[in-house]
């Protein structure tokens, strides 16, 4: 195969593993896989992440609390925002185009002597795997991307594993489940012999769920109660850092101070409360795309803006359960413009119908435009004579608009 050189060539070869998807999840494939590569994630510390809302910033503050503990670490999260290279960091850090480039051929060259198919998130999962145990890593922070049970990155089986479970709610309605119990048993499925889990205390119906599969894995639980501040992200830190205490315990790892464990509150999670200036305008991205993260989001704009009602910018990918997030913004919205996206991550993306959206936030009142067109949609909002715009709905819609009109 040819040296790939940059994310647009590495997009493009990826792509040929579309075909490779399959409509039944099954982890066969994958361990056939790993199996071919030596099983590198065997070779990792692992803490494993599931769960419907919170678990990317989970992910991205516990790696950077064990990155400012000294230790290097890998982190692969799902979906990315902007560039594939999201999916394998090292220390808090994509790592650069190059890098990124030259070891993917390496691999893709590798794997293409096996005998195995893989899809393009098999491909990619494999990949941060291989990479990180070729890095050395010391830990490995993992973000399911899919349910948890069936997932592609469900491989790491020994004891020492970390397990995280943040909270659950009703998303991938169909695939996961009908019921908050049958998705809590997805979400569980990456409990594995011997692991510890940490967990918010959620209802009943959840937790009958994690504490039985827990104790069929002999496993322990870990339940943190009454932690429940308006800003979400403040709620995502505390658990990475009671993760990262017991590890500290565990592994004896490095004290961090009062002063460090307050930088690490700092970072940005791409996508996530994404606060810039653009002129005089504020602009606020976050990919809330389901009920659970559209109310958490906008129970923190309340906090920042209690007096602002803003213009909004929205995009759902088709199939999206949607309808529950219009009520969520009918409060705090001046204006909506509805609009399209396309994209290609897992599977090539597409939005749900402008015009049908907009057909929603008019039948609550609200004040709607459609304009399909994402960067036109966008010109438009910057145009808005609001001084607080919002764009949110999908995180492919962000990365579309961080991509090619916020450079």
């Amino acid at each position: 195969m040819p040296q790939l050189t940059s994310f647009a060539q590495v997009s493009k070869y990826l792509s040929r593993f579309y075909e490779n998807s399959r409509v039944e999840y099954s982890l066969d494939n994958m361990r056939r896989l790993m199996k071919y590569l030596d099983n590198p994630q065997d070779q990792l510390r692992v803490i494993h992440i599931a769960g419907t809302s919170g678990k990317t910033s989970t992910a991205y503050y516990l790696a950077e609390l064990l990155t400012k503990g000294g230790y290097k670490t890998g982190l692969t999260i799902s979906p990315h925002i902007d560039h594939v290279n999201e999916r394998v960091q090292i220390n808090g850090r994509p790592i650069s185009e190059k890098d990124f480039c030259e070891s993917i051929s390496v691999f893709l060259e590798l794997i293409a002597k096996s005998p195995v198919k893989p899809s393009w998130f098999e491909t990619v999962v494999a990949f941060a795997y291989w990479y990180f145990a070729e890095q050395q890593v010391e830990y490995a922070v993992v973000e399911v991307g899919l349910g948890g049970l069936k997932d592609g990155t469900n491989v790491i089986n020994h004891a020492d594993k970390v397990c995280v479970i943040t909270d659950i709610g009703f998303d991938h309605v169909g695939i996961l489940g009908n019921t908050l119990a049958e998705i809590a048993q997805q979400k569980a499925g990456i409990i594995q012999p011997g692991n510890v889990v940490f967990v918010y205390r959620q209802t009943k119906e959840i937790m009958d769920v994690i504490k039985t599969k827990t104790l069929a894995m002999q496993g322990k639980l870990k339940v943190i109660d009454d932690f429940h501040p308006n800003d979400f992200q403040k709620r995502n830190w505390h658990l990475a850092h009671t993760v990262y205490e017991y590890l500290g315990e565990r592994d004896n790892l490095r004290y961090l101070t009062s002063k460090e464990l307050e930088e690490t509150k700092r970072i940005v999670v791409p996508g996530r409360m994404d606060i810039r200036k653009i002129g005089d305008k504020t602009l606020i991205m976050d990919g809330a795309h389901n009920v659970q993260k559209m109310t958490a989001f906008i129970a923190r704009f309340r906090e920042l803006y209690p007096d602002i009602k803003p213009a909004i910018l929205i995009g759902v990918k088709d199939g999206k359960e949607f309808k529950e997030l219009v009520p969520i913004l009918k409060p705090i919205a001046s204006r909506v413009i509805t609009t399209s996206f396309e994209s290609s991550q897992d599977l090539p993306i597409k939005s749900m119908n402008s015009d049908e959206l907009a057909a929603v936030f008019k039948s609550f009142d609200i004040k709607t435009k459609s304009i399909p067109d994402h960067q036109l949609a966008l010109h438009t909002l910057l145009r808005c004579p609001e001084s607080v715009l919002i764009i949110t709905g999908s995180f492919y819609l962000l990365g579309q608009i961080r991509q090619d009109d916020l450079k």
